[in-house]
């Protein structure tokens, strides 16, 4: 295989970015955690919108829901929705400075996670705490080192 054709470089960068939330963290720090697989999975849509798309998202979803031991389908359809909306401005939100990217990143991780909050409350499973704002908060400030190794990944191996 061609370093040309390496789309392995996609599906090994979420998988790890799904294995990070796999990591102990004490009680106080899991609201602060950043959700590192939608952020993997928006810098992917943002770059390579032909590739990565609403399957991909439904695929992120399910896995995530499998490891967090959450009832299926709960983070799949905010991420499908989020990934949608990417899609349809990625060419606007490349534009933007990277300020202007870690607010449009944290408005998708609020919708997402307004979304499975919404489905949570209509299935009658405890909700999530407050304490995830502080997460996406943190998801947001982390977008500009994960977008920088993701793209410096996609430049050396030419993922296109």
């Amino acid at each position: 295989m061609t370093r040309a054709h390496a789309v392995w470089v996609i599906y090994a960068s979420l998988v790890g970015a799904l294995l990070f939330t796999l990591l102990p963290l004490p009680m106080d720090w899991r609201g602060l955690r950043p959700e590192l697989a939608a952020l993997a999975l928006f810098y992917w849509v943002l770059a390579l919108p032909h590739r990565v798309g609403v399957a991909t998202a439904f695929t992120v979803g399910v896995a995530q829901d499998l490891i967090e031991g959450a009832p299926l389908g709960l983070s799949s359809p905010g991420l499908m929705l989020a990934t949608l909306l990417l899609l349809y401005n990625y060419q606007r939100i490349r534009q933007f400075d990277l300020l202007q990217q870690s607010l449009a990143i944290l408005g998708l991780m609020l919708l997402s996670a307004g979304m499975e909050q919404w489905l949570r409350n209509g299935i009658d499973v405890p909700a999530a705490p407050w304490a995830g704002v502080a997460g996406m908060i943190c998801s947001m400030l982390f977008w500009v080192p994960i977008r920088t190794v993701l793209r410096h990944s996609r430049r050396y191996y030419e993922v296109y």
